[in-house]
């Protein structure tokens, strides 16, 4: 039996691994600061003024603690009252060997994005032009189709939020029929219809606080129809026929009441980037409720679309991930068909860790969490890529080791049934296969 003793918070317990100041002992959760052991994502805790003290040069005095009095700090996965990290965590390494050859391929035309043609298991991806034209390319053979064209408005930029400007974004269905331009931080988009070159659904996210977010779209496969799901309102969002613009969640929203209790359904939430699973059942929203605070929620897209049609503001399936202050649009992605990797370890954006952390959306359990890991993501069920300015980093997604690198390449896009991931610079589409 391990020795149990009176410890200096002043309790007859088991001590906890981590030790904090004085000042938090006998707390349930105050401002404090993170300090990191180097042990993994281990840390011990102060206040403020001892960090303060710290700064000055001198280190503060740590306590051992029971695991109660650390738990409202060390057992905290949101970390809510972290105000800063010092130190740094242990990036644990397993380095492989990869075969790290860049192709690059001339593109034919000036592309101010791409994205890949899922329904195709050869390179082939959609180009979007300055001029709205949408063309289809086989970077394997380098064959070349114009598609259609998009007549998107041209968005001016909106000065109060971040200095965002609205930019084109392509998007395109699993099957590649179907591909839908928007102005992320905009108002704006259309749906296409890429075996016809006819706009079959006209997007309108509203205008209200739409600068805070990239376009709110995705699509997925229903019942054998192709659905674009769609920003219609800061806090709504439709599913909508793609082929024939039926509207498939129809419902009555309630107004706010500036007094007395919310209307049933009311949704204070401002929808966000979409992230569709791998098998199209699942929905990640990217989005901020006030004041403001970031928060990733998930729900089911079979429920909404079959079984209730307000599933997407108050349905059994609909739950949190995380909080974070003043942190969203950030990077997110599917590591298999019901995980999520959503990057920042910390609960402000002015105390946010590199690294990442793992959710089971079934439960909205963290399953794993790991620092290291930042910039875009990307995955496939066994590595989690991570590509920043310094080129791209790949990560054990179950470990959390890091495998390896390549400097210089930073993709952003992913395209899963080919194994490639890719970067647009200039007239070049530049590729590389990971291994299987």
């Amino acid at each position: 039996m391990p020795n149990v003793d009176v410890l200096p918070c002043g309790h007859i317990a088991l001590a906890g691994t981590s030790r904090m100041c004085s000042h938090l002992i006998g707390s349930d959760g105050e401002e404090h600061v993170g300090l990191l052991t180097g042990r993994g994502l281990d840390f011990d805790v102060c206040c403020p003024a001892c960090d303060r003290a710290a700064q000055a040069g001198s280190a503060p005095e740590l306590l051992s603690a029971c695991e109660g009095c650390l738990a409202a700090y060390v057992d905290d996965e949101d970390h809510r009252y972290l105000v800063a990290w010092r130190g740094a965590p242990e990036i644990l390494e397993r380095p492989e060997a990869f075969d790290v050859t860049v192709v690059d391929t001339t593109i034919p035309v000036a592309a101010v994005d791409f994205t890949p043609v899922v329904g195709e298991t050869g390179s082939v991806w959609l180009l979007l032009e300055d001029d709205g034209q949408i063309g289809r390319f086989d970077a394997d053979t380098g064959q070349w189709s114009p598609l259609a064209r998009a007549t998107v408005p041209v968005e001016e930029p909106d000065p109060r939020w971040a200095g965002r400007h609205p930019q084109p974004r392509l998007h395109t269905s699993p099957g590649g029929d179907f591909a839908a331009v928007v102005n992320d931080f905009g108002r704006y988009g259309q749906v296409i219809d890429l075996r016809t070159g006819e706009m079959t659904v006209a997007l309108d996210g509203g205008a209200y606080c739409e600068e805070t977010v990239p376009f709110a779209v995705a699509f997925v496969q229903r019942r054998g129809r192709t659905v674009v799901v769609h920003r219609t309102a800061w806090n709504r969002l439709d599913a909508t026929d793609a082929g024939t613009g039926e509207l498939l969640t129809a419902r009555e929203l309630p107004g706010f009441r500036q007094e007395g209790p919310l209307a049933e359904h009311h949704l204070d939430y401002f929808h966000g980037a979409l992230h569709a699973s791998p098998g199209g059942r699942w929905l990640a929203d990217d989005g901020w409720v006030w004041h403001p605070i970031g928060i990733p929620y998930v729900w089911d897209v079979r429920r909404w679309l079959d079984d209730n049609v307000w599933e997407s503001e108050a349905g059994p399936s609909r739950r949190p991930l995380c909080g974070r202050d003043y942190h969203w649009n950030v990077p997110m992605c599917w590591t298999g068909d019901d995980r999520l990797a959503v990057s920042g370890i910390g609960g402000d954006d002015e105390a946010m860790l590199a690294g990442v952390r793992i959710f089971d959306v079934t439960t909205g359990t963290q399953v794993n969490t790991f620092a290291g890991p930042i910039g875009a993501f990307f995955a496939d069920d066994r590595r989690l890529y991570a590509a920043n300015e310094a080129g791209l980093e790949i990560w054990d997604v179950d470990t959390g080791q890091r495998n390896g690198a390549l400097p210089g390449f930073v993709p952003a896009r992913h395209h899963t049934a080919a194994g490639e991931l890719a970067s647009l610079a200039g007239d070049v589409l530049r590729r590389w296969t990971p291994p299987r």
